[in-house]
């Protein structure tokens, strides 16, 4: 795929029409305007095609046809990545959302879904049963974008991340072939699906193991202090968090309500013995002066939930992230400096431990990069007025000039918002060559590139 333009022949376009169970649309058909939207109103862009796929021969046809076309492709689950690569310019999009069929295996204690399914769709299947999948906080996000860039969340300190779950894929690579892949079967592409994104094909199916979640409840909830207490609340974060029990997680961060209204949060969540969890968080509660306390035991289900209005469709992003080894004071110094308030921009950030589970696997094991990592850092801001979306995009790249000196050379991959292939391969540190080789085996032609691209080098 060169990026050299293309005219479709319209026979051609009618052919894959015609064979398709699902649909597809062109900018002349009703509808087109509100399908080619993605999460992030950032991204404005027009497809030449959207394929809505219903069943796996389907997904077949589409990428046949895109490769044989030299059509630039796009695979859109939840449609939910920051960076805008579940949508293009002249190309096709791959939509995936009509297939969320999902079933379990409570003997095995499996699940399997297919790519369309959020979150949401996850949990509704397995929390009534008590157990649950290590996934994201965001319900409408999708299980298919979030799993092959690894899968943090609020769970990953005791049961890992999603993709230390993942038991198979079945997927299509670039030349339309359905290949399982797991530790017994293609385990080269099964290495590479877990945190090298969608570099390999579109996956059709995910299995994963089921943790225990008992009635499908945990001690969870949010301690608000006032914003002037920030730097005293930092210095607590870290010290604490530095050798917490992996039973707990702890994130912390900071929102602007209004221009004389913001809030530094701590939100915790216990996972363990609950005999043990006022104990485990004593030392939690026991910190500054609130001004609102949640932090009960509550469903899951529900508290899954709670982030969605806050990372609401169709805004206007600008988030990235990195992952942080050791904390530097002055990163906290300067994050408040310009930490602030503009008209009409909901600023946003957080940090959260990693460690615990995360950390018993080994850096080499599968492709997602981190594992010693000790915090994640995700900054941002999002808006809706268009006119501003210049300005507060160069906001939040100066803002990340100023942290990024203090943060690592390695990204979760699904934080990208817009670094080059050069960082995607820097992040990637000594798991790229792989990577590569697995890129030229099953994707010689980078038919698969709107993502975190590993770029061939055939």
């Amino acid at each position: 795929i060169t990026g050299e333009e293309i005219i479709l022949n319209r026979s051609d376009i009618l052919e894959l029409i015609f064979s398709f169970e699902g649909s597809i649309l062109t900018e002349e058909n009703y509808g087109y305007d509100q399908a080619r939207m993605i999460w992030n109103g950032v991204w404005d862009k027009h497809p030449a095609l959207i394929a809505f796929c219903e069943s796996i021969s389907d997904i077949q046809k589409a990428i046949n046809f895109s490769r044989d076309q030299n059509l630039l492709v796009a695979v859109r689950g939840g449609g939910h990545s920051i960076s805008g690569k579940s949508t293009c310019d002249g190309g096709i999009i791959i939509d995936l959302s009509r297939m969320r069929k999902s079933s379990m295996d409570l003997q095995r204690k499996t699940a399997t879904v297919q790519p369309g399914c959020t979150l949401f769709d996850l949990d509704s299947k397995t929390l009534p049963y008590g157990y649950v999948v290590p996934a994201g906080v965001v319900s409408h996000t999708g299980i298919a974008g979030l799993t092959l860039g690894g899968g943090i969340g609020s769970l990953m300190r005791m049961y890992g991340l999603t993709i230390d779950n993942l038991r198979s894929v079945e997927i299509i690579t670039a030349d339309g072939v359905i290949r399982k892949a797991s530790a017994n079967e293609n385990p080269d592409l099964f290495w590479g699906v877990r945190g090298g994104g969608g570099n390999f094909g579109i996956v059709t199916s995910f299995e994963y193991n089921l943790k225990p979640l008992k009635n499908g409840e945990v001690i969870v909830g949010v301690r608000l202090y006032d914003l002037k207490y920030a730097n005293e609340i930092w210095d607590f974060y870290y010290d604490y968090t530095e050798d917490m029990p992996s039973e707990v997680m702890l994130n912390a961060g900071m929102w602007n309500v209004s221009q004389d209204e913001g809030y530094f949060f701590l939100g915790a969540m216990f996972l363990g013995n609950e005999n043990r969890a006022e104990e485990a968080l004593k030392t939690i509660r026991n910190f500054g002066k609130p001004v609102s306390d949640s932090l009960s035991k509550k469903k899951f289900i529900d508290h899954q939930q709670i982030a969605d209005k806050r990372n609401a469709h169709y805004r206007k992003y600008y988030i990235k992230g990195r992952q942080i080894d050791e904390y530097n004071p002055k990163m906290t110094q300067a994050l408040m400096e310009r930490w602030g308030y503009a008209e009409g921009r909901f600023d946003t950030m957080r940090v959260v431990r990693f460690g615990g589970a995360i950390s018993e696997v080994g850096e080499t094991e599968t492709a997602w990069v981190g594992r010693n990592a000790k915090w994640d850092i995700e900054v941002g801001g999002h808006w809706t007025d268009p006119n501003k979306t210049e300005e507060y995009i160069q906001w939040g790249r100066d803002y990340w000039k100023a942290l990024t000196p203090y943060c690592a050379e390695r990204i979760y991959i699904n934080e990208l918002m817009d670094e080059n292939q050069k960082f995607v391969a820097t992040s990637y540190g000594k798991n790229y060559k792989r990577l590569v080789e697995l890129k030229n085996k099953y994707d010689p032609k980078n038919l698969f590139q709107l993502n975190g691209n590993i770029k061939p080098t055939v």
